[in-house]
């Protein structure tokens, strides 16, 4: 918000509602102004004629110019520490806002980051199931083969025995006996 509503008794303002708004950078500018200079010197009168006694009631005017001149100092001063922590505080703003900017560029990084391992995660996944489904196919192959293979070794078995009993088989009448396992002693 660029402007604080102010409501000043003592100015007389006319005009749009826009003209009764006083910017804060302006705000101590204001209050500098003839009229509430004045009426902050009365108060200050009033208050240190309330504190000395009866007889002191009367202020003279350089007691008046005296005021006006250590009340314009104090309030200088005041302006001067104002504005100096003022612009601190701008400052101090500025870097939480570069902090902010750089938390959020560190936050899109991580997202991205987060978003291209969520990526990598997924095609990660899909191949391990491509890969599981190809070994279960080849684990189903090899478990239908192993029967086959069972069956096929027999077969050549029973068909080298069968080679094996008609060599000895004679034609002209003689018998030839194959004898296995023997021993000599």
């Amino acid at each position: 918000m660029k402007s604080l509503s102010i409501m000043c008794s003592l100015c007389l303002w006319t005009g749009l509602f826009g003209d009764y708004e006083i910017c804060r950078g302006e705000l101590q500018e204001h209050y500098l102004s003839d009229i509430h200079q004045k009426v902050i010197i009365s108060i200050i009168r009033r208050f240190l004629s309330k504190e000395t006694n009866e007889q002191h009631e009367r202020v003279s005017g350089m007691d008046i110019d005296m005021a006006e001149r250590a009340f314009s100092s104090i309030l200088t001063t005041t302006n001067r520490n104002t504005s100096t922590q003022i612009q601190e505080i701008c400052e101090t703003i500025n870097i939480l806002a570069s902090g902010i900017q750089t938390l959020n560029d560190d936050a899109q990084r991580f997202n991205n980051e987060s978003i291209r391992l969520q990526n990598s995660i997924k095609s990660v996944t899909e191949e391990f199931s491509s890969i599981k489904l190809s070994i279960q196919e080849q684990s189903s192959f090899l478990d239908d083969f192993e029967p086959k293979q069972n069956i096929l070794q027999q077969d050549v078995a029973s068909l080298k025995q069968k080679i094996d009993d008609m060599q000895y088989v004679s034609y002209d009448g003689t018998l030839i006996w194959k004898i296995t396992s023997f021993h000599e002693i």
